[in-house]
């Protein structure tokens, strides 16, 4: 077993209730308004940026950090709302790849901008401009570790339980 120390231990306990925190509220908020959550708002931009050609369901996932059947359980959710839609791969009919429709680009909008209220309440008001910028630069080490280190997409990329 690694050696944990007690910084170590404090860090962990902080950034599991810091991300617990933000994204109980804000999802919580984002629900109530659009009936949506953060992830819904991360899929539109993901596939607003895809088009014409849309995105590949894994890459959904992977862009989510999440197991592929949670990023399908969203998709089916954002579909029955009419923001996407799913369609055969031209080349690979294997393989489904989301859409935006006539109302993602709108309803992406409304999404972004509620988002953008929420982070200002939950994150820009709290925290000081140069110590955001620090969050930033040690999170997005983190994620990129993460990435490295262990693919969502791949179970035996995931670390064995200890």
């Amino acid at each position: 077993m690694a050696d944990v120390d007690a910084i170590d231990r404090q860090l962990w306990e902080v950034f599991a209730d810091a991300g617990r925190m933000v994204m109980r509220h804000v999802d919580r908020e984002l629900r109530a308004d659009l009936g949506v959550t953060s992830d819904d708002v991360a899929i539109l931009e993901v596939v607003l940026n895809a088009q014409p050609v849309g995105v590949r369901m894994s890459d959904i996932a992977y862009r989510l950090a999440a197991e592929p059947r949670h990023a399908t359980y969203r998709i089916e959710r954002l579909e029955k709302k009419g923001v996407l839609s799913r369609r055969a791969d031209v080349d690979d009919k294997r393989v489904h790849r989301v859409h935006a429709t006539d109302q993602t680009s709108e309803f992406g909008d409304l999404c972004r901008a509620r988002l953008g209220e929420l982070i200002a309440l939950y994150l820009t008001d709290l925290v000081t401009a140069d110590r955001r910028t620090d969050l930033v630069e040690l999170l997005s080490g983190v994620v990129d570790g993460y990435r490295h280190h262990f693919d969502p997409n791949d179970p035996n990329d995931i670390p064995p339980a200890r």
